[in-house]
């Protein structure tokens, strides 16, 4: 419903105000919100690290932070809160529960501070407005820690906790520091704890780049819903009104299988996850997503023709969904197929010029048409439209490998692994690099850890082998052959890593 301008007049009715009526009727504007969250918002931190939480109880004095378990596990006893007046408080207690990814920290201060008012995630489905708020980690790029508010939508809500307790998913943008932030909906309430995005902080420190690191695609939260359950194990005391009747247990909904599938696929179990989508789809034969996860996990398995009859499904029920054409474009890329391909591509950003990952995948497209220089500004642009994406600047590394710039590509590969270091495809990549410059050992180290994060690469194999022939073992070299071809994957431009295209 569109507000025709003359009736944003004000109104005066029994005091009450027409604005305030379209304020609760259409939500809070992203600026009234970002006020909301910066007065609850607090940075949690010890001389190493920050994290972040929000205030979610008051008793006298005695304010409770509601953060991720993993914000605070095992950290120093001299744990600070930064509240959202700069000031500075010693945590007198920790409360972590085994149940899910939460815990509370407790401070006292005079200050009288707001706390959030919370609010029912349920009612936000596919498609709404969602805010996470929090304070980045210092890194080389990031010199200070400043306060970062973002906006995304929903992209699935499930009615069952996944592992830790994680059920909400939304598309926003964040970074390292963020996590234990809070997460509101388009009123100002706080409906879930951010936690975990797709690209982790790395347990043990890389050898590229450390410094940059960015959070993108399925991010995960913990539902209010889930902390009520928990509260009595958390420490915390609600009113009755907060706590509401007793939960009821909700039949799995297409977002739960969804969820699974694309852990699954997370994990490199593109079978389980195929069967997941397929359930997610009986429930919706409209969901769009699931259909294109379910085509990248056929793709995975190397049954392209699955995988081009889901993206035709996708196109069926949404023509004007420019991801089904950016997919089937990719998919016939693969059967070398590439004029028709270039056709899909064209009319994907036809549609969405602003669909980085349609630009991405022509320029793999031009690439194999030998037409390198639409390549390189397909890729290009591809980067313009979203810094985060490392297939781009993964991809735009293979292109200078292939005109023998190795510099160059290095700079790319090494990019690519400062926005995921989790990365398996871009370490092999690296790799090859190394071997192409007799850095045997090097190359050795790097294509051992994509091996450990990924081991279904074959191409990954190959090129360990050609690392210990460098180094004189004909046997190691031999065996890893063999194994590169019982093994599911062999493009190094095809491989799907994650499905963070599909929040585009």
């Amino acid at each position: 419903m569109r507000i025709k301008p003359y009736l944003c007049t004000l109104i005066l009715l029994h005091g009450i105000t027409f604005t305030s009526f379209l304020r609760s009727a259409w939500g809070m504007s992203a600026t009234e919100v970002g006020k909301v969250a910066k007065a609850v918002t607090v940075m949690i931190t010890t001389d190493e690290s920050n994290g972040s939480g929000v205030l979610i109880t008051k008793d006298g004095d005695t304010y409770t932070v509601l953060t991720a378990a993993h914000v605070v596990k095992d950290r120093p006893k001299s744990l600070e809160i930064i509240t959202p007046n700069g000031q500075k408080y010693a945590i007198t207690g920790t409360t972590i529960t085994p149940d899910a990814d939460l815990a509370t920290v407790k401070f006292t201060s005079k200050t009288s501070l707001q706390v959030a008012k919370l609010g029912d995630a349920n009612k936000s489905s596919e498609g709404a407005t969602v805010y996470v708020s929090g304070f980045p980690s210092v890194t080389q790029v990031i010199t200070k820690t400043i306060y970062n508010f973002t906006e995304g939508k929903v992209t699935a809500n499930a009615a069952r906790p996944l592992s830790y307790g994680y059920s909400l998913v939304y598309s926003n943008n964040t970074l390292p520091g963020m996590s234990g932030g809070p997460v509101f909906n388009a009123d100002g309430e706080l409906i879930a704890i951010h936690g975990r995005g797709d690209f982790q902080e790395s347990s043990k420190p890389s050898e590229i780049n450390e410094n940059v690191r960015i959070k993108t695609g399925f991010n995960l939260g913990i539902t209010i819903s889930t902390v009520l359950k928990l509260s009595n194990g958390l420490g915390l005391k609600f009113s009755e009104v907060a706590l509401g009747s007793s939960p009821v247990v909700a039949a799995p909904k297409s977002d739960d299988f969804f969820l699974q599938g694309v852990d699954r696929f997370r994990r490199g179990k593109w079978a389980e996850a195929i069967a997941m989508m397929d359930r997610a789809i009986q429930l919706n034969p409209k969901y769009l997503r699931a259909y294109t996860a379910r085509g990248a996990a056929n793709y995975m398995l190397n049954q392209i023709g699955k995988g081009l009859a889901d993206m035709e499904s996708v196109i069926a029920i949404a023509p004007n969904y420019a991801t089904g054409y950016a997919g089937k474009c990719f998919l016939l890329n693969e059967l070398h197929q590439w004029q028709q391909a270039l056709g899909f591509c064209d009319r994907a950003i036809k549609l969405d010029p602003k669909l980085s990952i349609a630009y991405n995948v022509r320029g793999l497209v031009n690439a194999n048409l030998q037409d390198s220089d639409s390549a390189q500004t397909d890729l290009e642009q591809a980067i313009d439209l979203d810094p985060n994406s490392y297939y781009a600047y993964y991809n735009l590394g293979l292109l200078y490998a292939l005109r023998r710039n190795l510099p160059k590509a290095f700079s790319f590969v090494e990019k690519a692994l400062q926005i995921n270091p989790q990365s398996a495809g871009s370490r092999v990549l690296l790799g090859q690099l190394l071997i192409a410059t007799q850095n045997y050992q090097q190359a050795l180290t790097i294509l051992n850890e994509a091996i450990a994060i990924n081991p279904n690469i074959s191409y990954a194999y190959e090129a360990r082998a050609a690392a210990y022939l460098g180094l004189g073992n004909t046997n190691l070299a031999q065996r890893d052959r063999q194994t590169a071809q019982s093994t599911a994957i062999s493009s190094p431009q095809g491989f799907i890593e994650d499905l963070s295209f599909l929040n585009q």
